[in-house]
C-alpha cells in the first residue's frame, strides 16, 4: 500500500523488478535445459547477482569479440592465399619438401626473427634495419635503467640519512616525554583550580574594601585594616607569583596547560595594578 503512496518507493520497487527480471533471465540461460535451482532472495542477493551477472555478461562479450576478430583474422588469409599466384604457393611448397633438417631449423629461425622484430618482410636489409632499430631501443633501455638505478640508491641514500634522523629523535633527552608528566599535569590542574578561587575571593575582598572606603570614610582603624589586609594581599600576590613561575617549567608542548597559565598570568599583573592602587589609596587617606 506504500509503494502505491509513494512515488519513490513506487519507482523503487520498479527498479528491483526489472534487476530481478535481468537476473532470472541471466540465470535461465546458464541452467537451461534445467530449472534454476531455489534460492532465498532478498536485496543483499540482488546485489551479488546482478554484479555476477554483469561481470558474466561483459566477459562472454569480450570473448565474443575476440572470436570475431580470429574469425575476421583467418578470413583475411585466407582470402590473402586465394589472391596469391598459384605457382608461387606450389614454388614454396617445393622448397619446403626438398629443405634438409638443418634448412628448415633455419627458416624456422628466420620466421621466428621476423615475427619478433615485428617485421612482415624477409627482405636481408630491412631485417638489418629492424636489428639497428633494436639495438638502439636496447641501449635506450640499459640507460634508462642504469638512470633508474642510480635515482633508487639516491632514494635509499636519503631514507638511511631520514631513518637515522629519526631514530636520533627517538633517543634524544629533549625529545623524550617525562616519566612524572601525568602527575604533574594533574598537580598543575589542582593548584589552577585551587588558584582560581582564590583569586576569586581576593576580588571579593578588594571590592568590599573599595565600597568600605568610599562609603563609611575613613578612620585610623580602617585605614590600619585596609592597610594589614593590603599587606596580607601583597604577600599573597608574592606567594601566586612563585607559584606561577614553577609552572614555567612545565612541557611546552602542552597547549592548554600554555594558554592557562598566560589567562592567570593575566590575571595576577590585573590583581597587582589593583593592590597597588589600594595601597596608594590608603597612604594617601593617612
Amino acid at each position: 500500500m506504500d509503494s502505491l503512496i509513494s512515488p519513490t518507493k513506487a519507482r523503487q520497487a520498479a527498479i528491483q523488478a526489472k534487476d530481478w527480471a535481468y537476473v532470472n533471465s541471466w540465470l535461465n540461460r546458464k541452467y537451461a535445459p534445467h530449472p534454476v535451482p531455489a534460492f532465498e532472495r532478498n536485496e543483499d542477493t540482488l546485489r551479488t547477482l546482478l554484479a555476477i551477472a554483469a561481470a558474466n555478461d561483459a566477459a562472454d562479450e569480450e570473448a565474443s569479440l575476440l572470436n570475431r576478430a580470429r574469425e575476421e583474422v583467418i578470413r583475411a588469409l585466407k582470402e590473402r592465399e586465394k589472391a596469391e599466384d598459384p605457382r608461387k604457393r606450389d614454388i614454396l611448397d617445393d622448397i619446403e619438401a626438398r629443405l634438409d633438417s638443418q634448412g628448415e631449423e633455419s627458416l624456422n629461425d628466420l620466421a621466428e626473427t621476423v615475427v619478433l622484430l615485428g617485421d612482415s618482410s624477409t627482405d636481408v636489409t630491412e631485417l638489418a634495419h629492424a636489428f639497428i632499430e633494436l639495438t638502439r631501443d636496447e641501449f635506450e633501455l640499459a640507460n634508462q635503467v642504469q638512470n633508474v638505478q642510480v635515482l633508487q640508491q639516491y632514494l635509499e641514500k636519503e631514507m638511511a640519512l631520514v631513518q637515522e634522523e629519526i631514530e636520533t629523535l627517538k633517543s634524544h633527552p629533549a625529545y623524550e616525554t617525562p616519566s612524572d608528566l601525568t602527575s604533574q599535569t594533574v598537580e598543575w590542574t589542582r593548584s589552577a583550580k585551587l588558584l582560581g578561587a582564590k583569586i576569586a575571593e581576593y576580588r571579593d575582598k578588594i571590592t568590599s574594601l573599595q565600597k568600605s572606603v568610599s562609603i563609611d570614610g575613613p578612620s585610623i582603624e580602617s585605614v590600619a585594616g585596609e592597610e594589614q589586609n593590603v599587606l596580607r594581599l601583597k604577600e599573597t600576590v608574592k606567594q601566586l607569583e612563585s607559584r606561577i613561575k614553577s609552572y614555567r617549567d612545565l612541557p611546552p608542548d602542552l597547549e592548554d596547560a600554555r594558554n592557562e597559565y598566560k589567562r592567570l598570568e593575566k590575571e595576577l599583573r590585573r590583581l597587582t595594578r589593583e593592590r597597588d592602587d589600594l595601597f596608594e589609596h590608603a597612604v594617601a587617606r593617612k
